[in-house]
């Protein structure tokens, strides 16, 4: 009996000691596991200019006579030399739609509250899409030399959005991820796994220079100049293209260590 009394204690001796051994390390691993996580926040942008590849122009006729039918027919013989005046330029068909067409009278107001119609407008707007810009001076003078009577508008865009939207997103997270390994080696820290990241891309028009021949617009961490060889540049004395401007901006959270 005095032997597994011996035999008893040791054993629950041992255990205690195990016990005392184990239960720091359990608190410690506890407590790394609530320990907040350290990140950092960062952000990228980036800006990608291309030169314009399509121009979209909107051209009006507008006709006058004294009768609705009359005033219809005399539009449709100008508005279709027009469009053959377009077409000689070699827009193809498939390029060229009518985007608004109305008659209107145009009203004589008289002495107490008394009107009259004293003729009908007719009003027949054309749009056109040039696919290759150069080709912009050229149908305007055609255009507005066969009859049309208004030039509304004139927008450039690029056929390629998706891609040049893609590209900015890159590079904004390129930029972003350089600017957190920056930032962590400068308090002698690395980073670890992204945490978070949130992105927001957007396109514009931006014809206006600077006195230095520059972009007015201001540009974060990288920017990529991209040249459009479907656009090729305008001699002096024609339109000035401009650029299109795709920027996209990411939000990045990652871990540090």
């Amino acid at each position: 009996m005095r032997n597994l009394s011996s035999v008893f204690v040791a054993v629950v001796g041992a255990l205690v000691v195990v016990s005392l051994w184990t239960r720091p390390l359990i608190q410690s691993v506890a407590q790394a596991q609530t320990a907040p996580m350290r990140t950092l926040h960062t952000t990228g942008t980036a800006a990608i200019r291309v030169q314009p590849d399509k121009a979209t122009l909107r051209l009006g006729v507008q006709t006058f006579a004294n009768a609705p039918r009359e005033s219809q027919a005399q539009n449709a013989r100008i508005v279709e030399r027009v469009l053959q005046a377009i077409r000689d330029e070699g827009v193809p068909v498939q390029d060229i739609a009518t985007d608004h067409f109305v008659i209107r009278p145009e009203n004589d107001y008289k002495q107490h509250g008394e009107r009259s119609i004293v003729g009908y407008w007719t009003d027949n707007t054309v749009v056109v899409t040039l696919r290759q810009v150069d080709k912009l001076e050229g149908v305007l003078t055609a255009a507005l030399e066969a009859g049309a009577t208004t030039v509304d508008d004139v927008t450039f865009s690029t056929d390629r959005p998706r891609e040049l939207r893609d590209q900015a997103r890159t590079m904004a997270v390129k930029a972003a991820m350089e600017k957190a390994r920056d930032v962590a080696g400068a308090v002698s820290m690395t980073t670890g796994d992204v945490q978070s990241i949130n992105e927001n891309s957007w396109s514009y028009y931006y014809g206006m220079w600077n006195s230095q021949g520059q972009w007015a617009n201001a540009q974060q961490n990288v920017t990529q100049v991209a040249s459009s060889p479907a656009a090729p540049p305008l001699d002096d004395g024609e339109f000035s293209l401009g650029q299109i401007v795709v920027q996209a901006q990411v939000d990045l959270t990652v871990a540090i260590k």
